[in-house]
């Protein structure tokens, strides 16, 4: 069962940060997850809401503000710990930059073309400039953002995010969109969920696992990844 730092080793480290990511890289995380968004000029940046307002006093929308000489100078570090004080808010290439090329990446687009014009095609486009097609996993619960994507692109890894969609419908649109996995929350798991996943070739990840009960249950289960803000939880027995 593949353990997948979520939005890094986010429970030592603000969220989403290179300082989480390069945490969980040092933890021995195999796969890292983060969430995507895209500032007015376009700029792909990492963060899980379309504002700041969780990691500090920024209330403005992604979307309408600029990378240059505005998103990139926002702190996103001192909420979290005084230690973190300076850090940046990432792009996705900084990202790229720092996690090695062994590492899988799960990356979840927060929003379509509906809020972001053209991020889909961005981030396909973004995916086969740095060669990492096979080890991205991109998802959303935006599901016209999964259909844009797979038709930029047939070979694009599409992880699935169930949320509050029927089951019926989620079969349907795995299969059109020939979804690699069903990633669910942990809330939603159970046995016979996981069993039609898996008679439909989907593979199962659940978020969020932060105990060794949870953890163990679900292994129990056969689902085949966890993410977790605690990428050591595969030490703890």
């Amino acid at each position: 069962m593949l353990l997948i730092a979520h939005r890094g080793a986010s429970g030592h480290a603000p969220e989403n940060t290179l300082a989480a990511f390069g945490l969980a890289l040092k933890m021995g995380a195999k796969a890292v997850e983060f969430d995507v968004h895209q500032t007015l000029d376009h700029e792909l940046v990492v963060a899980h809401d379309d504002d700041l307002r969780r990691c500090g006093k920024d209330r403005r929308a992604l979307k309408n503000i600029h990378w240059a000489g505005e998103a990139e100078n926002i702190d996103v570090g001192a909420w979290f710990d005084p230690r973190f004080k300076g850090e940046r808010l990432p792009r996705l290439q900084d990202v790229f930059d720092l996690v090695p090329p062994r590492v899988e990446l799960h990356l979840e687009l927060k929003s379509g073309s509906a809020v972001y014009p053209g991020i889909e095609e961005r981030v396909v486009d973004f995916l086969h400039r740095r060669d990492a097609l096979k080890r991205t996993l991109v998802s959303s619960f935006d599901h016209d953002a999964l259909y844009s994507v797979r038709s930029l692109d047939e070979k694009v890894r599409i992880g699935y995010l169930l949320g509050l969609t029927r089951t019926a419908v989620a079969w349907r649109e795995t299969k059109e969109l020939a979804a690699e996995s069903l990633n669910i929350s942990l809330r939603q798991v159970t046995p016979r969920l996981v069993k039609a996943a898996r008679d439909r070739g989907l593979k199962v990840y659940v978020y969020t696992v932060n105990t060794p009960l949870d953890r163990d249950r679900l292994a129990k289960l056969g689902v085949d990844g966890i993410f977790s803000n605690y990428p050591e939880l595969d030490l703890w027995r």
